[in-house]
Formats: C-alpha cells, structure tokens, sequence
C-alpha cells in the first residue's frame, strides 16, 4: 500500500439542490454540504434504477465522489454523464473528485478526506481490474460532449474536475453532428 492521500475539502462550499452520486457512500458530501446549509435537499444516487424517479432539470448541483471508478466502459460512463446532464439545470454545476488510473494500473491507497471543523474521513480505496480506466484525460473527454470545463487539477493520483452543463443549443448542435444529420 502507498502512502496516504489527503484530499482538502474544507474549503468546499455547495449550493442549491444537490445530486449526490457514489457506488458507495461515504458520507463526505452530506457533511459538507449540511455544515454550509440550514434548509438543504441532498439525493443520493448509487444504482441505474434510482434515475427513474427524478425530474429533468431539477439539481443545481452534481457531486461524484470516487464514483467513475466503479463504472467499467467509456460508452456507459458518457451515458450517465448524459443522465445527470439531463437532471441538472440550465447552467447546472458538476464537482467529480476521482482516482486518477489507466488501463493497466492498479490502485491501492488510503484516502484521507479533510473538511471543516477539523472532520475527517479514512476511505481505504482499492481498484485491481487492470481494465478500467477512469483516468483524469478519459473523463473529461467523456465530459467535453456535455459540459463545459472550468476547472481541472490532479495530484497524487487523485483528480478533481468542476464543470458547467452546456445550454441545450450548444449540447443539440452536439448530438446532431453525433447522430449524422449534419457535417
């Protein structure tokens, strides 16, 4: 195992209407946000079939902690990021921290998440198949077709990426040159 890495979020504010989407939930968006909000609504999303009880453009914000990792195929990581871009509002603000690893990598280290009034949380975050890759590159290029980029940083393997839902001409004009209507 490596050495441990510290993610600093006591900084981190979010506001509006929060999505929370994690295969597991560690509980550090929820602290977060409820330390910097009294009245709050926070959803949280850990499978497929949770989606189908919420209404399009309806977050203001949409927070992935380690989540792409348990996502295998880039064709399935472009549609989720299709799903929350539909639930998301116009202008709507997505927050990924993730583990920065190709294919062929593993990853095996000690998460240490740092927040406000001197909270932490231990995450011990295992990743063996050499076949996934949720790399920083990999993501946004699955962002790039939804999202604007307006921040992007990776250091010790994990990376964070904040970026703003395109409006719907922009994202039309994309899937029409997608599709094959238009050159």
């Amino acid at each position: 195992m490596n050495n441990e890495i510290v993610i600093n979020m006591e900084e981190q504010v979010f506001s509006g209407d929060i999505l929370d989407i994690g295969s597991d939930n560690y509980g550090v968006i929820y602290k977060i946000y409820k330390n910097n909000n009294s009245d709050f609504n926070v959803e949280y999303l850990d499978n497929k079939e949770q989606f189908n009880g919420i209404k399009h453009s309806s977050y203001d914000t949409c927070v992935m902690f380690l989540s792409f990792s348990s996502i295998v195929l880039k064709t399935n990581k472009k549609k989720f990021i299709k799903k929350i871009y539909d639930y998301l509002k116009e202008d709507g603000i997505i927050y990924i921290w993730d583990i920065d690893k190709g294919y062929g990598k593993i990853f095996n280290n000690k998460i240490k998440v740092t927040m406000s009034n001197d909270i932490e949380k231990q995450i011990n975050f295992k990743e063996f198949n050499i076949l996934k890759n949720s790399s920083l590159n990999s993501i946004k290029d699955v962002l790039n077709s939804f999202f604007d980029i307006i921040e992007s940083r990776c250091l010790n393997r994990v990376y964070y990426i904040k970026a703003r839902k395109r409006r719907r001409n922009d994202y039309e004009k994309i899937e029409s040159i997608t599709s094959g209507n238009k050159l």
